[in-house]
């Protein structure tokens, strides 16, 4: 398979192995990803309801962990509004809708998208919002019916990430905002881990991006005017259990869906249709 990001088609280097599987970096542009990568099908038949309560397959419990991601979407909109973010917001993999509902409180005229059914059910039940049931590749959405696109933690979980970028540029409004989070593989805490960094996970994540290979694969989807901003990783005192050697006992009940915005493992990048 060539390269998503530069399409070169020589054999990539091995980078390392973990979960049973590989990850490989790509010779031309350095983008590492999954060989081999899984049919979008494939990708996609992972995020049903379940995901969203299964810590073996994603997160401990999303909806009962809401409080923690909201503290962060609030700070991620609030740089999105500085960026000049303003009006139709379409937030891709809404989950249960923790943004739609920070979305309308910051002023922005919300609607969302979720593959997982009975997420999506309860993300427009909850936000009062237009909520999409379905994957981006499946979505009828119009040209130029956004003002702004928020793509937060979805990137790293696509087949074919700049494909789902271009799909996004049209659908933007010229001049239109794209907001997008990854774990950072280039950061500090990814390097020293290696193939311990707790966001390899290839059966989820298929694509590790650095700031610049996002950047690249921002600008040949059609983007420009791509900047960085801090971001934090959030995260839940029981999801931190969970996902490391302590024991569940450590975490009190009563702190289990409390957490903390970790300020590192997160890249944050604006970019503007043209």
């Amino acid at each position: 398979m060539s390269c998503p990001l530069c399409l070169d088609d020589r054999p990539p280097r091995h980078e390392l192995r973990a979960h049973d599987a590989d990850l490989v970096r790509c010779r031309q542009c350095g983008l590492v990803r999954v060989e081999p990568m899984p049919t979008a099908e494939a990708a996609a038949a992972l995020y049903d309801d379940a995901y969203f309560r299964d810590a073996e397959r994603g997160y401990v419990d999303y909806v009962a962990d809401e409080r923690v991601f909201r503290q962060e979407f609030r700070r991620r909109l609030r740089q999105v509004r500085a960026a000049g973010g303003r009006g139709r917001l379409l937030d891709i993999g809404c989950a249960s809708g923790a943004l739609l509902l920070e979305a309308q409180a910051a002023g922005f005229q919300p609607s969302g998208l979720e593959p997982a059914p009975g997420l999506a059910r309860r993300a427009a039940e909850t936000s009062g919002c237009p909520v999409i049931a379905g994957t981006l590749a499946d979505a009828l959405l119009a040209p130029a019916s956004f003002d702004v696109v928020t793509l937060f933690d979805v990137l790293e979980h696509l087949v074919d990430p700049v494909r789902a970028l271009r799909r996004l540029q049209v659908t933007l409004a010229g001049g239109g905002l794209l907001a997008v989070t990854v774990p950072d593989y280039g950061g500090l805490w990814a390097r020293v881990s290696g193939r311990h960094w707790p966001f390899i996970t290839p059966w989820e994540h298929l694509v590790y991006f650095t700031r610049r290979t996002l950047r690249g694969a921002l600008v040949r989807a059609g983007f420009d005017c791509v900047q960085f901003h801090s971001a934090r990783t959030p995260l839940s005192f029981g999801t931190l259990a969970a996902k490391s050697p302590w024991p569940d006992a450590l975490v009190p009940s009563s702190w289990a869906h409390r957490g903390v915005g970790l300020p590192a493992g997160t890249l944050f990048a604006t970019a503007r249709a043209p």
